[in-house]
């Protein structure tokens, strides 16, 4: 009985957001409390320290020197870069609700001579710069279109000539309905955020062109998440 009234209250949930076409429920957030934000960077964590030597592989280190990781809650992939390059130092930007946490995980990795951790929002003024290389990791899927375009455009702002953003996300096919785990996602972000998505690769092609990336390019990892790749240009 118990269980069948979860399953109607999760239905019910998920039947309003469709109605609404957005979330009709208050998510939780990492600044609602130290408990769920290290439940939620704990659960990211194991995926995360699975995927960064992949990561790090598909994307190159040729050339980086500093690079920034915009939500990079445990550091996984910030680590993976630092100790795959020796002279990479890198910088996290991740809310105050968080960054004691990120500093945790930094420091068990002993890495705090070369991972730098930030206190802000993705939504500030300026991520600083220049950086060889931004890494967007789970956070797309969590912003409406034109937040990721201005988080691009700042992005593009704090990148070096020749510096890449790399943007980590489930990417739905063309005509929406696929892959699954992107599909399902996406409906996962209507019951539970305010105006989170899944996107196409058109779509992401698009915000990269229109603020001025040149050479984009998608990479295709192991799992449901993909890469896009683009670049600023040189001159």
């Amino acid at each position: 009985m118990v269980h069948s009234v979860a399953m109607w209250r999760r239905w019910s949930t998920l039947t309003d957001a469709v109605r609404s076409g957005t979330a009709v429920v208050e998510p939780p957030r990492a600044a609602d409390g130290d408990k769920w934000a290290r439940g939620f960077i704990g659960a990211m964590q194991e995926g995360s320290k699975l995927r960064a030597k992949g990561l790090v592989t598909a994307v190159g280190v040729e050339g980086l020197r500093r690079m920034l990781d915009i939500g990079g809650g445990s550091g996984a992939y910030s680590i993976a870069f630092a100790r795959a390059v020796e002279g990479l130092t890198a910088d996290i930007l991740d809310i105050p609700a968080v960054v004691s946490i990120t500093r945790e995980y930094v420091e068990k990795a002993g890495m705090t001579a070369k991972v730098n951790v930030i206190s802000g929002d993705l939504r500030q003024e300026g991520y600083g710069g220049p950086y060889d290389l931004v890494l967007i990791s789970s956070i797309c899927h969590m912003l409406n279109a034109e937040d990721n375009r201005a988080m691009l455009r700042r992005s593009y702002e704090a990148l070096a000539p020749g510096g890449r953003v790399v943007i980590s996300d489930f990417i739905l096919d063309p005509d929406g309905t696929g892959p699954r785990f992107a599909a399902f996602f996406a409906l996962n972000m209507l019951v539970g955020t305010r105006a989170g998505a899944s996107y196409t690769e058109a779509e992401y092609m698009s915000w990269l062109t229109d603020i001025g990336f040149v050479s984009q390019r998608r990479i295709r990892m192991p799992g449901p998440a993909n890469l896009i790749v683009g670049e600023r240009p040189r001159a």
